[in-house]
């Protein structure tokens, strides 16, 4: 995990908005390309905030030292976009938007919690590793 800056620097901040912006165009591309929908102010302004969010809480976490939970959070979110994309080629009868976000969001939770559990792990065989 050499790629990802030291902890408390300034340059997680280039990290969080570049992250937010590419989550955020990810969604675009899937939401008004992909599926065809019409375009919609509101919905791109809630799709940014999700993006955000999504930003600043996993990078936040790599801010603070915990790169594993940055690291798997980070493969959650791109499983749950790939889940979502492909979502939107399966005839699903209307569903496949519904289907594909929630996905994207089951992925993106499983991937933070899985994050936590490992850095929660680390740092537990540090501290008896210590004693």
């Amino acid at each position: 995990m050499n790629f990802l800056p030291p902890a408390r620097t300034n340059r997680w901040l280039v990290w969080y908005i570049g992250f937010a912006l590419i989550v955020w165009l990810l969604l675009i591309l899937n939401r008004f390309v992909l599926l065809g929908e019409s375009f919609d102010l509101p919905l791109l302004a809630r799709l940014a905030a999700l993006a955000i969010v999504l930003s600043g809480i996993i990078n936040s976490f790599g801010w603070y030292g915990a790169r594993l939970v940055w690291v798997f959070s980070t493969a959650g979110i791109v499983l749950g976009l790939s889940l979502m994309f492909i979502y939107t080629y399966r005839d699903m009868s209307g569903w496949e938007d519904l289907a594909g976000f929630l996905s994207f969001l089951l992925s993106a939770a499983g991937g933070f919690v899985l994050g936590l559990i490992a850095e929660g792990s680390r740092l537990l065989v540090n501290y008896v590793r210590r004693r």
